[in-house]
């Protein structure tokens, strides 16, 4: 605590020592179009890590390409390191970069690359640098490494009008279990403005700074929706899907000057309102990049208010349903925001996969007496876990967990569960324990199961409209490996 303090200090001096110099342009209006080349293929190339990898390597190409700019992106990828360890690096010649590189929508990695021949590869339009997460917000890790990049960077460089930038990283989830959190206090708040005060004094003593790509405020804005603090997949890396576009697309608006609202590209899981809402969260940030925008009335209100006109039905694994009434929960999309009724109105519940199952069969019951009505493409898929022994590739889990979002903390919910495995000769008894203001839990025995459900009703959700799920096997679950499953869950309201 004592360092983050003292840092905290630091940054603060830095900046009033700083606050008199004009500072460069902190967003990207116009960019691609004042420096397009002639060959009208605009250039891009982040030195960074995996944050850079989030930012740039899914989705950014196709949102250009829609936006009639074509793209070739670069990243020079060094996991989980920063100026420092790039600077090593450079200095020692270790070629420890990997060089991801997009032209035409299609992806190659060259491993074991030197930053020098990335550099000189193409005759980049727009080059920029980023700090490793932990310290991202720490002014006293960036110097002399930051200013020895950008020399080096400078005297490589095949286009002598060539834009430097800095990328903001965003800052953690508020449950994150990163260790580097502690430099913040572990809290979202302290690290988001800590990364906005380090970033503008990083454009302050570098004025070959024409640009920052605001990320992290991007992130910060979307957070304030109904999409809530979901924008990761591990409490640091961005989300695989509305993470990942939200900061493709505040890299576009950067570039090119052209704002994503309104753009049809999405990624596949990512709906009509997702993909609006993150579009409207990165617009913000290039309009106001270190200030969090609060978007609370964009999509949904941050507050839900929505009544179910009939029950929500959830078919998890891998298999999709022809019918419309259910939702397909496959843990390929880490957060599920288009969940609609039976009656095909929307809900606004997010459903998010927060620790992970083993994998999906399809070895359930296709014949069921239950009330829930399954169609045998719902009973058979699943979700599977184990939690002794090994099995196949994966490790054992004690349980997996959902977490269920952006409910009406107005209403009581009921869940029913339905868990199977079909052609079992020993007991596979799985637990599952909701809890939102009170706990509630109960077994069902999924070996052979075609009848039984879990009923646990009146389950109201906390303050901020979340409900966690647990499975996990139960006290009488023999199987060697002790296997949990999850097929299905229909989810009932009232007032």
């Amino acid at each position: 605590m004592k360092r983050f303090v003292y840092c905290l200090l630091v940054i603060g001096y830095c900046f009033c020592v700083h606050a008199q110099t004009e500072l460069p342009s902190l967003t990207g209006e116009g960019l691609a179009e004042s420096f397009l080349p002639q060959d009208s293929i605009v250039r891009v190339l982040a030195i960074g890590n995996s944050f850079s990898q989030d930012a740039v390597e899914q989705y950014l190409w196709e949102l250009a390409q829609e936006a009639g700019v074509n793209m070739i992106i670069g990243n020079a990828y060094r996991g989980g390191q920063g100026f420092h360890s790039h600077w090593i690096d450079v200095s020692e010649a270790n070629n420890t970069f990997e060089y991801r590189k997009i032209v035409n929508g299609l992806r190659t990695n060259t491993p074991h690359s030197a930053l020098a021949d990335i550099i000189t590869d193409e005759p980049w339009n727009y080059i920029t640098f980023q700090q490793v997460s932990q310290e991202s917000g720490l002014t006293t890790t960036f110097e002399p490494y930051l200013t020895e990049l950008i020399q080096y960077t400078q005297g490589l460089q095949t286009n002598p009008n060539a834009i430097y930038g800095y990328h903001q990283t965003w800052a953690y989830s508020h449950d994150s279990t990163h260790g580097g959190f502690a430099n913040y206090g572990n809290r979202q708040e302290v690290m988001y403005d800590s990364i906005c005060l380090a970033v503008q004094y990083a454009t302050a003593m570098h004025p070959e700074f024409s640009f920052v790509v605001p990320a992290g405020t991007a992130i910060q804005n979307a957070r304030t929706t109904y999409l809530g603090d979901n924008m990761n997949r591990d409490g640091y890396h961005l989300d695989l899907k509305m993470g990942r576009y939200t900061a493709a697309c505040v890299w576009l608006e950067t570039l090119t000057g052209i704002s994503p609202v309104g753009f049809s590209y999405r990624p596949d899981g990512v709906d009509f309102l997702t993909a609006h809402t993150c579009q409207v969260a990165a617009h913000a940030a290039v309009s106001r990049p270190f200030e969090c925008t609060i978007l609370d009335q964009e999509g949904f209100p941050a507050v839900n208010n929505i009544v179910p006109t009939g029950l929500v039905k959830l078919n998890f694994g891998a298999d999709h349903t022809s019918d419309p009434s259910w939702n397909d929960i496959s843990p390929v999309i880490r957060t599920h925001a288009d969940i609609t009724d039976s009656n095909m109105n929307p809900t606004g519940i997010l459903v998010t996969f927060t620790g992970d199952f083993g994998g999906s069969n399809r070895n359930g019951a296709t014949y069921t007496t239950t009330r829930m009505m399954m169609p045998s493409e719902v009973s058979a898929s699943s979700l599977w876990g184990y939690a002794a022994g090994k099995f196949g590739g994966q490790g054992p889990r004690q349980s997996a967990t959902l977490r269920l979002s952006h409910l009406n903390p107005e209403l009581k919910y009921e869940f029913t569960l339905f868990s199977s495995r079909d052609n079992c000769q020993d007991l596979r008894q799985t637990s599952f324990i909701v809890q939102g203001e009170e706990t509630q839990a109960g077994a069902v025995q999924s070996a052979n199961n075609s009848s039984e459900v879990v009923d646990l009703k009146d389950i109201r959700p906390t303050s901020d409209g979340q409900v966690t799920l647990t499975i996990m096997p139960g006290s009488y679950n023999s199987s060697p490996n002790r296997f949990y499953y999850l097929n299905s869950m229909t989810i009932k309201a009232r007032k």
